[in-house]
């Protein structure tokens, strides 16, 4: 037997379903779209842990070199030396000052006043001899005090320091026996404050 064209069988079911053969043949040539596959990602390329790896340290090395080429290498304590020298030249100093004074003149006043200062010194210090005595000039010196303020209180050498424990120690019994000196003076007991007075008196004196 001689086998059968495979068109042919096409045609006659074809016929057969009462559709004609050129619209099968469209219908076939029709593309289908079918939806995205799920598992299509797995078939991607990935990134191996040496990629990444790579990468990692390609993106620290370009962030280090970013801050040397900005910072020009310079350490903190560097910058904070710079910082801090340039605060101090704007600072005033006196240099600057004394050669400001030079320039208004203020110099050559305080010139003029420190020689009359002098002269008078001079002249008080040398006492003129008088007629027919032979004795020479005789120097004076007096001693001014500087006058204390009200409520303050000159203090003494080699007292008790009270930064420190042992002085603040000390002073704490010094305190305690004073208090009960006090107590005991019958002057304070009768007036108090006439007391308190005389003692601040003695203390600055």
């Amino acid at each position: 037997m001689v086998a059968k064209k495979r068109n042919q069988l096409r045609t006659k079911a074809a016929l057969r379903l009462g559709q004609p053969k050129d619209t099968q043949t469209s219908d076939a040539t029709i593309p289908l779209q079918l939806p995205e596959d799920p598992k299509a990602y797995l078939h991607q390329a990935r990134e191996s842990k040496k990629d990444k790896l790579l990468s990692k340290s390609q993106s620290f090395l370009a962030k280090l070199q970013e801050k040397s080429s900005l910072n020009g290498a310079i350490s903190k304590s560097a910058l904070r030396r710079r910082k801090r020298k340039i605060r101090d030249q704007l600072k005033p100093r006196m240099e600057d000052l004394l050669v400001s004074l030079e320039e208004d003149g203020v110099k050559g006043a305080t010139a003029d006043s420190s020689d009359a200062s002098d002269d008078e010194n001079s002249s008080l210090s040398q006492v003129t001899p008088a007629s027919g005595s032979t004795y020479a000039g005789v120097t004076r010196v007096t001693t001014l005090k500087t006058p204390t303020e009200s409520g303050s209180v000159t203090l003494k050498k080699n007292q008790p320091s009270i930064r420190n424990q042992r002085g603040a120690k000390q002073l704490v019994q010094q305190e305690s026996v004073r208090f009960q000196d006090v107590l005991q003076n019958k002057q304070f007991q009768q007036n108090p404050f006439a007391a308190l007075k005389e003692v601040i008196k003695m203390q600055k004196n």
